[in-house]
């Protein structure tokens, strides 16, 4: 572009996209002028032209990249500075209805700050490029143009210093990005142009934000929570770590359903939302200042691509040209695609003809988005707009991409892409990804969608999971330590498609809501008693109770004193307590192998496990079995990397209800039960497991594996799922 290297161009506006143009604009005009009515040297917090400064502000996978490519080594930069850093895939925990996704390495690179800091940054490397000068707290009057306004020549600005008068700067090209408050469509018709067409689609968000001090343990290894709103639950919530050693946590809902901004009704707010662990954090974190609330009624786009005359010497980009649901966090990634664009037909060597660049613009950084976008908020029923069934079609395929990822690793890691912009939507349909929808749809049928649900008892609320058919027999499903509901996942669906309708609940300690401080809330009475009220608030007068592992003892003890409320029961991993402690007085293979209770035990041991990283922690469950999935071990460290939970579940050991028989047991069992143990398992002797048969005085069915260990609900889910099912067919008179 050499016969315009000695041109003027002036960039409207100085926030990130008018930043990226300049950038690319610096390449083929000697001088670059960015105009900004704020000042902006110095500035390190928010300010009056960015209103949404506050809230946190996602970077997507392709503007870092694009960002990386403008203005090498910023990451680097930024990250010394103090910005998180990570994979997006792995170090960020992402929940999609209520159901965190499967951790992914993606080679993507996730980057959180807050947006003051992120631009300030930008715009230091801008102000540093040859040529490029900033007016500032100046504002833009009206465009000048030539007398046929078939040329921009120009802006009228004025200073806002005391007797500044109106003033001409002229340009060979001016680019407005002065966001979607922008005047190009006034000065157009003023200029005998048509009016642009214009789409807007009400969305009635609002998010509230503050900046807090979170506990050390919030986020284990990760960076950032992402808990995704869903037509299920139309909220949702992020909490990032950003720079200056704070954490931003915005809260969001749509459709009037805004946030508070007083404190309690915030937490409130947090509390309702299907994640775990992000009320219980904010409880005890420190406030480093007031809630602020932002309003974003629609998103609109303006399709100058579509118009039919449109002056030369300008152009528009960024938020002038389209502005997004913010929850999708597109907005700064497509304004940085857009300077992508710009940049491509400076490069032609001859000033941009604006038809032609409006044209490409949508084709190359706005379509994508913008359908992504709109067809996102039309997921949700109170959303108006029409829903096409190619919309219908494309909310169905993704709703399956989401289930799978929740398990594939590669689902989760072409999901991750496609939200970050690196790749198109058509990146989920290819080949590969249909197989692992299949291969997901076989292995976890979908009798009937999980529903995810805080069950309140007494003074506690539970986490739990129901699914499968609305009249299948009920089974309430029992974890054990150190798990989770989520023990039961690979179970779970094996036993909807039986007809099943299962109840898998995080316990106490386990559930952020119920863990009560004491160690002498944790006594089996009143965990027997937690199940319990699960049913009473399900309305259901009995159920199938199965326990793994903790959650046997229990189902055993559920059996015994309220044998009424337990149709029949499976005892996985775990026999009689009773027998157990027949065994420990009297058998000494049993007594060396509950050893490891005393180093569960020992003072500051949760502390110990969690330090660095929960290193010992997760080598905890490599030592004490290696079975376990990487992907299994990360749900149970997720769990237990929460503030309080290790320490809460570790009360289950202290309160001493495995080897104290001073009560005279927990009596013999009078429903039909099955017990599912493995010789191969080192936690429980033959002697116990023999021992269990002479505590149940109903139908009584022992199970023996020879090989598989203590984890027998994730290393052989089918045959606990077969026995469960076996079990209920026999012994339930409703049961068909």
């Amino acid at each position: 572009m050499s016969e315009q290297s000695a041109r003027r161009a002036i960039v409207l506006g100085g926030s990130m996209a008018g930043l990226f143009a300049a950038r690319v604009l610096s390449e083929s005009y000697a001088e670059v002028t960015v105009i900004d009515r704020d000042e902006l040297t110095g500035v390190t917090g928010p300010r009056r032209g960015v209103p949404q400064g506050r809230h946190v502000h996602g970077l997507l996978s392709r503007g870092q990249q694009i960002i990386e490519e403008l203005f090498p080594g910023l990451t680097d930069e930024l990250t010394a500075d103090g910005a998180a850093r990570g994979d997006v895939g792995h170090d960020v925990r992402w929940y999609m209805n209520g159901e965190q996704l499967r951790r992914s390495r993606t080679g993507l690179v996730a980057l959180t700050s807050r947006r003051p800091f992120l631009e300030r940054h930008v715009r230091d490397r801008v102000r540093a490029l040859p040529g490029v000068t900033f007016l500032e707290q100046c504002d833009v009057l009206r465009l000048r143009a030539a007398p046929d306004r078939g040329r921009i020549t120009g802006v009228w600005v004025l200073r806002q210093e005391p007797g500044s008068a109106e003033e001409v700067l002229d340009a060979d090209l001016v680019v407005d990005t002065t966001g979607r408050g922008s005047r190009t469509p006034a000065w157009l018709e003023e200029l005998g142009y048509p009016r642009v067409e214009e789409a807007k689609h009400r969305i009635g968000l609002g998010y509230t934000t503050g900046h807090y001090r979170m506990p050390e343990s919030f986020y284990g290894d990760d960076m950032a929570v992402n808990a995704v709103a869903s037509p299920d639950v139309p909220r949702g919530v992020i909490v990032s770590k950003v720079d200056g050693d704070r954490s931003v946590v915005t809260a969001y809902g749509i459709l009037g359903d805004h946030p508070p901004t007083d404190t309690e009704g915030f937490l409130s707010f947090v509390k309702s939302l299907p994640v775990p662990g992000v009320y219980e954090a904010l409880v005890e974190a420190e406030p480093l200042d007031e809630l602020v609330a932002y309003r974003f009624p629609a998103n609109l786009r303006r399709h100058y691509e579509r118009m039919t005359r449109f002056p030369d010497g300008l152009l528009v980009m960024g938020d002038a040209v389209c502005s997004f649901n913010p929850s999708y966090a597109q907005g700064m990634t497509v304004s940085a695609l857009q300077a992508l664009s710009l940049r491509g037909h400076l490069r032609e060597g001859s000033e941009p003809e604006p038809l032609r660049y409006f044209r490409d613009l949508a084709k190359d950084a706005v379509d994508g988005a913008w359908s992504m976008s709109l067809s996102g908020d039309l997921a949700f029923p109170g959303v108006e707009g029409e829903r096409t069934e190619e919309i219908l079609a494309g909310h169905a395929y993704l709703g399956r991409v989401q289930a799978a990822a929740v398990h594939d690793p590669a689902v989760a890691g072409a999901l991750t892409r496609v939200i970050g912009l690196v790749d198109s939507p058509d990146a989920l349909t290819t080949p590969e990804i249909e197989q692992a929808l299949l291969r997901h749809e076989e292995r976890f049928p979908d009798n009937e969608q999980v529903k995810h649900m805080r069950i309140p008892v007494g003074d506690l609320v539970f986490d739990a999971d129901v699914s499968g058919p609305e009249d299948g027999r009920p089974v309430l499903l029992l974890h054990g330590f150190p798990q989770s509901r989520r023990s039961w996942l690979e179970v779970v669906p094996l036993l909807n498609a039986a007809g099943l309708r299962t109840i898998a609940f995080d316990q106490r300690g386990y559930s952020p809501g119920a863990r009560p401080s004491g160690v002498d809330a944790y006594t089996l009475p009143k965990i027997a008693e937690d199940a319990v009220g699960v049913l009473d608030a399900l309305g259901l007068q009995s159920a199938h109770v199965v326990g793994h592992d903790w959650g046997a003892i229990v189902a055993w003890y559920l059996a015994a004193r309220h044998p009424e409320r337990v149709r029949t029961l499976t005892a996985v991993a775990f026999p009689h307590l009773d027998a157990y402690q027949h065994a420990f007085r009297n058998d000494p293979e049993q007594q060396k192998s509950s050893e490891y209770v005393d180093f569960l035990t020992a003072p500051g041991r949760a502390e110990a496990m969690l330090a660095d990283g929960a290193v010992e922690l997760r080598k905890w469950y490599h030592v004490a079995d290696t079975v376990l999935t990487e992907e299994q071990i990360d749900r149970y460290m997720a769990v237990h990397t929460r503030p309080g939970a290790l320490d809460s579940a570790l009360n289950w050991y202290r309160v001493g209800t495995l080897f104290d028989d001073s009560t005279g047991g927990i009596g013999k069992v009078p429903v039909p039960t099955t017990f599912i143990w493995s010789r191969a398992d080192p936690s429980v002797s033959n002697l116990a497991a023999e021992k269990t048969a002479e505590y149940v005085t109903g139908p009584y069915r022992l199970v023996t594996l020879e090989e598989a260990s203590h984890w027998q609900p994730e290393e052989v889910p089918e045959t606990v799922a077969e026995e469960i099912a076996r079990q209920v067919r026999t012994h339930d008179a409703d049961a068909g």
